[in-house]
């Protein structure tokens, strides 16, 4: 049997899944942690029709901090934060 790489009280992910989504939400630097996280709101917050459907919920989850970090984090071609007209943002020196 496989173990698992990610293992919650109700989110469990093997390697294979844990990976994929390693890869698609790129924008998130610490997945595991959002996934602890998501991980005891599931355990201590939600009922029990949110749980079985934790996969998908906690996918959908993902995919939206995925792009607000990466709205939050844009840079320009050299590395110069920008805002989302694409003006790069200047920080103002006391």
């Amino acid at each position: 049997m496989e173990k698992y790489t990610f293992e919650g009280h109700v989110i469990k992910l093997k390697k294979s899944d844990y990976d994929r989504w390693e890869k698609a939400y790129k924008n998130i630097h610490n997945l595991q942690a959002q996934l602890f996280s998501r991980a005891e709101w599931f355990h201590k917050k939600a009922e029990y029709a949110q749980k079985s459907r934790w996969y998908l919920s906690t996918a959908s989850y993902l995919a939206k901090l995925d792009a607000q970090y990466a709205k939050d984090n844009a840079t320009d071609e050299i590395g110069r934060k920008i805002d989302a007209n694409g003006k790069k943002i200047f920080r103002t020196l006391p």
